[in-house]
């Protein structure tokens, strides 16, 4: 079964080397979704379905020393995992968020993060288990010099983009390098997929034109050789009528190409604007 474009971000964060311990406690405190010590709150750090987010939770504790203990809890069709630590005071969250935004960032988006398939149009969102969360969110957001849009879904924040520039910005920000790479290929093929559509559909308006307006002239230039009327043009105009009658579908280069001496594309235009004033005028007087 092939992956999901989030998993695959998620998958790259959660392989991510740890660093420093107030980056590790950044990153723990963006996970866990609380605002205070879970220890004294008698809460987890760390509670979701998710694998990989919980062993990404698990040594993150490890390194800062909370010697985490796992409890499971089997529910009709998914199992939820927690994560509970010893009494080791943690920094301050919001301080914390202040010096490692992009760690903070990183956990709150392994738990509680989105991003759609690269192949359609960018959405990057969190959704905020509160709304002093979804503030801190915004802060961490802000800090790294985004700011994001805020709406809420069924009475909850959720913090999202819709531009491809800054969301890859943030991924990167994040660490997921990878990730950042499949979704700038993504645009770079989208973008030639789009200007070769747009090249196609003006050469092809193009040439619409050239044989409309051909058909136009060989059906007018028909009427008058059947009269015998286009002998009476100089041998020049002459020359290019009878071209135009029997190659309607050639272009002007094609056309300056086969008359006695060759021309150029500007000397075939000039001459075919003085045959058509000479065809309406006939054509009028007739």
């Amino acid at each position: 079964m092939t992956w999901s474009y989030t998993r695959q971000v998620k998958s790259e964060l959660a392989q991510t080397p740890l660093g420093a311990l107030p980056r590790c406690w950044a990153e723990l405190w963006g996970l866990s979704g609380q605002i205070d010590d879970p220890y004294e709150a008698n809460e987890p750090w760390v509670r979701g379905g998710m694998a990989l987010v919980i062993r990404r939770g698990f040594r993150l504790m490890k390194e800062v020393q909370l010697e985490p203990k796992v409890r499971l809890e089997r529910h009709v069709r998914r199992v939820e995992f927690s994560l509970w630590g010893n009494d080791v005071p943690p920094p301050d969250i919001e301080q914390s968020l202040l010096n490692c935004p992009a760690d903070w960032l990183r956990g709150a988006f392994l738990m509680r993060g989105y991003v759609s398939e690269i192949d359609r149009p960018v959405h990057w969102e969190i959704a905020a288990p509160s709304g002093e969360w979804g503030d801190l969110i915004f802060l961490a957001m802000q800090r790294l010099g985004v700011l994001p849009h805020v709406s809420k879904r069924r009475g909850q924040p959720i913090l999202y983009l819709k531009d491809r520039e800054r969301a890859v910005y943030l991924l990167g920000r994040m660490g997921a390098h990878q990730s950042v790479l499949a979704m700038q290929s993504e645009s770079v093929v989208r973008a030639m997929k789009n200007q070769v559509n747009r090249l196609v559909n003006s050469e092809t308006a193009n040439m619409k034109r050239i044989v409309d307006s051909a058909l136009r002239d060989a059906r007018a230039m028909s009427r008058l050789a059947a009269s015998g009327r286009l002998r009476t043009l100089s041998p020049q105009l002459r020359e290019l009528a009878d071209l135009r009658l029997k190659h309607p579908d050639w272009s002007f280069e094609e056309l300056g190409r086969h008359t006695h001496p060759p021309i150029s594309k500007s000397a075939v235009n000039h001459r075919l604007r003085r045959l058509r004033k000479w065809l309406q005028r006939e054509l009028e007087n007739r």
